[in-house]
């Protein structure tokens, strides 16, 4: 396990930045724990950012990127899409009869735990991304707004009926 460790930290290294840190990430999920953890007291603080109330962990979706919320929105326009994403969240964790997380070792740089999160066994990051509310994450934060944002590649796919008025799409 170290040697392959020690392979991908090298190996991220001498990769341009962007993929070593896909490499890097790509390498760290894949060491996820096979066995969830219950939440007991699921709360949902936006749409990649979990707490688990009874424990006090917040965690960070490992597997999406979801928009902004709040004064962190770059524009309206991913504001009002990270509220849809962190709503479509809400609803989910509350009509799932479990809740649970699968934790890799890693933590982000506000202290969340990185976990995949799981409602009645389904990839909840991966239900978001399916309904055009998150990308999958890549390793490193990417924009949402203006033309070559998250915002309208996802509109151009056609995803929930979304248009931006921003760029166009």
């Amino acid at each position: 396990m170290a040697t392959a460790a020690a392979v991908v930290i090298v190996g991220a290294a001498l990769i341009p930045t962007r993929y070593g840190y896909f490499l890097w990430h790509a390498f760290a999920n894949a060491l996820a724990e096979k066995k969830p953890h219950l939440l007991t007291q699921p709360w949902i603080i936006d749409g990649d950012t979990i707490d688990d109330l009874a424990t006090g962990i917040r965690y960070r979706f490992a597997n999406i990127d979801a928009p902004e919320t709040g004064d962190n929105a770059k524009c309206f326009w991913e504001r009002s899409r990270g509220e849809d994403a962190r709503s479509a969240a809400i609803r989910l964790v509350r009509s799932a009869s479990v809740v649970s997380v699968r934790r890799t070792f890693r933590h982000d740089i506000y202290g969340r735990r990185i976990a995949y999160v799981l409602v009645d066994g389904q990839d909840l990051g991966t239900l978001l991304v399916n309904e055009g509310l998150a990308r999958p994450w890549r390793g490193t934060r990417r924009k949402w707004c203006g033309p070559r944002g998250g915002l309208s590649l996802i509109a151009r796919s056609g995803a929930r009926g979304h248009s931006c008025k921003t760029c166009g799409a």
